[in-house]
């Protein structure tokens, strides 16, 4: 089933839902299923993609509702109007919390927004003469068409299919209103995960150093995405003021907050449908949580479910106990139903058992776990974006000239310490990296080595000393400003972006070469376009040189270890860099793995690329680099030429050993 059909299929579902949903109760339970789908669809960016905790989001919904039926209560503004106004105001408010929150992740992030949930609340429940304080607003559906007078002279029948009462009219207008706003949200949410925003995004969550490095600053695409998503919530704030008629402090509390959670986690994130099952879960589960009997029987179909799975899944489980384990709390559910006299009180705490027990039995969601079925019985029906874009040898390379004097080093480390408390792992070095040469720098594990790449590249604040690039000082620029200035480095442990695919591994190196903003590529527009099709060339290319173009949409986490390797310096390659740094390229390679390595490293120096080379593979070294520096405690000891090196008995007998002198 192709992605085109999928869509059409959905847009057809879409319009055909209120011809048969023609219960006003029940067509208002869907409303505002598609309403909550919008905020969730947008919460998963910040979520499923950047792997950001928010419970700010009910909030930003209460933001949204508010702005609306503030312009309706004191302007006479009715919903078109109010719909950007919510929008830009939910956005603001995102913004203002996301610049001070988006500095601290994982459980503090989520106390930081639920806190900003409760401030909200408060101030929302204490404003009297903007909100109306605890009395709450009441609105109006507008009604745009007088069905009544279109349908004159309609057939009996058609009429009474249409049963456009003027209630009827405002629920039928009102909902292809959300279902547009759905529809938009989700053609804008698309175009944004598949450009190079939402390759960052993942990027940054996969590991976020590896994003600085290349560029992609992780603090500025947090905030980026924090924003949209409140955005998208402020959007959802408008559509449920009208959809409910009347909002109210108690309307965006922290259960709600919990539920927009459960809803993503339940769902399955990094998808259009899993926020969409959320959204479903959330609005259903507090009817079925309303009715004592309903929610025993649905217990008691969830512990038979669970038995029947695990008689079926037992016998072939290299863990019986990880199978046991669901099945008897299903069951111990269904037994607590029973004993349960009254549920309302218990709604939070079933929705905290629900998402614990998603995130451990089912980390992927219902749909992730759908998903994952359906790839093990039928392969091919189960894919990713496929890019097919054809590399050729002249897209590999972009045109760079040293900016420097002849016989003037590329990059100069002048006296750089680096101390840690009293520690210091690099003591007053100095290297001058001359353009278009291979550096060799070795020494002893615990010498210095992958601490001078991290002060190359801004991990870490050189304590003293100076770091010029084609005479430029580096000290206290940001990683992605380094990135930005021409150095690129692979990690000693790997670093790539599991979840992505090689070729779009490289895209996130390219994310430099990119010129249309983030409304460009939301709208669709040309340029965007252009853009994200030369990336995904130049992309092949590189893939295409380091012999890896065969696995282009094959997922990074999939790939033997030799291959991940070499994907690291084709991503490393797509920043253009003037210098580029591998730390231990060869680590843990094979023999002619190894073989392979060398010969894309002389490329890369033949096309004028500067390196600075970290290697204990000393056949590697000697046979490639023009000059080696070798480390001992921090301090430099050696320098010179491989051969020179290699003799002096400092380095003898701090690193290479009688062994290696008698060998050579």
């Amino acid at each position: 089933m192709t992605a085109l059909f999928r869509a059409g299929l959905f847009v057809v579902v879409l319009a055909a839902l209120p011809f048969v949903v023609t219960n006003p109760y029940y067509l208002h339970l869907v409303v505002v299923i598609l309403i909550y789908g919008i905020l969730l669809l947008g919460l998963d960016i910040v979520f499923g993609y950047t792997g950001e905790v928010s419970l700010g989001h009910a909030a930003l919904l209460g933001i949204g509702a508010y702005a609306s039926a503030i312009l309706a209560m004191k302007f006479g503004i009715g919903l078109l109007p109010s719909i950007p106004v919510g929008i830009a105001a939910a956005a603001l408010f995102g913004l203002v919390l996301a610049l001070p929150a988006l500095q601290v992740t994982g459980p503090y992030l989520a106390m930081v927004t639920l806190a900003f949930g409760t401030i909200i609340y408060t101030l929302i429940n204490e404003m009297d003469f903007l909100t109306n304080g605890p009395m709450g607003i009441t609105l109006q559906k507008p009604l745009w068409w007088d069905f009544r007078d279109a349908a004159e002279g309609w057939p009996e029948p058609l009429k009474s299919f249409f049963d456009m009462s003027t209630a009827r009219a405002k629920e039928f207008e009102f909902y292809f209103l959300v279902a547009a706003c759905l529809l938009l949200s989700l053609v804008a949410i698309n175009r944004l995960i598949a450009s190079r925003y939402g390759r960052a995004f993942e990027a940054l969550r996969d590991s976020p150093i590896a994003s600085d490095c290349m560029g992609v600053s992780v603090y500025k695409h947090k905030v980026i995405a924090f924003v949209f998503s409140a955005g998208m919530a402020g959007l959802a704030g408008s559509l449920f003021a009208y959809s409910e008629q009347y909002v109210a402090p108690n309307n965006f509390g922290v259960e709600l907050a919990i539920q927009f959670m459960l809803a993503v986690t339940l769902g399955g994130r990094k998808s259009r449908v899993g926020p969409m099952l959320g959204a479903v879960v959330i609005v259903v589960l507090p009817n079925l949580l309303a009715d004592i009997e309903l929610f025993r029987i649905i217990a008691g179909v969830i512990a038979v479910s669970a038995v029947i799975a695990g008689a079926v899944m037992l016998p072939k489980a290299e863990s019986r106990t990880r199978v046991a384990i669901p099945v008897v709390l299903c069951v111990a559910f269904f037994a607590f139903s029973l004993v349960l006299e009254k549920i309302t009180d218990f709604k939070l705490a079933i929705f905290g058992t629900m998402i614990l027990f998603v995130v451990y039995y089912l980390p992927d969601g219902i749909y992730g776990f759908l998903r994952g079925a359906v790839a093990r019985l039928r392969p091919g029906m189960v894919h990713g974006h496929i890019i097919t874009a054809q590399g050729d040898d002249s897209h590999v390379w972009s045109a760079y000239e040293p900016k420097v004097e002849v016989g003037k080093p590329l990059l100069e480390v002048r006296g750089v310490v680096m101390q840690f408390g009293g520690l210091k792992a690099l003591n007053s070095v100095d290297l001058a990296i001359m353009p278009r040469t291979i550096h060799g720098l070795i020494g002893p594990n615990g010498s210095g080595k992958s601490t001078m790449m991290n002060v190359l590249t801004g991990i870490y604040v050189p304590t003293a000393g100076d770091i010029l690039l084609e005479g430029v000082s580096l000290v206290g620029k940001t990683s992605p400003e380094i990135a930005a200035a021409g150095i690129a480095r692979t990690f000693q442990n790997v670093q790539l972006f599991g979840e992505l695919t090689l070729i779009e591994n490289v895209m996130v190196g390219l994310h430099h070469s990119y010129r249309g903003s983030l409304g460009e590529v939301v709208l669709g527009l040309p340029r965007s376009t252009r853009e994200e099709a030369a990336a995904q060339v130049r992309a092949a290319s590189i893939l295409k040189f380091v012999g890896l173009e065969a696995l282009a949409n094959e997922e990074a986490r999939n790939l033997p270890y030799g291959k991940q390797r070499l994907l690291e310096i084709g991503r490393a390659l797509a920043l253009d860099p003037k210098l580029l740094l591998l730390d231990e390229p060869a680590a843990g390679l094979t023999a002619p793995d190894i073989k392979v390595l060398v010969e894309i490293i002389r490329k890369i120096r033949d096309h004028g690329i500067t390196l600075i080379l970290i290697e204990h593979h000393m056949d590697v070294v000697m046979s490639l680099c023009d000059t080696v520096t070798v480390l001992d405690f921090g301090q430099k000891i050696a320098e010179g030429a491989p051969g020179v090196v290699q003799a002096d008995e400092k380095v003898i007998a701090a690193y290479l050993g009688g062994a290696v002198l008698e060998a050579a």
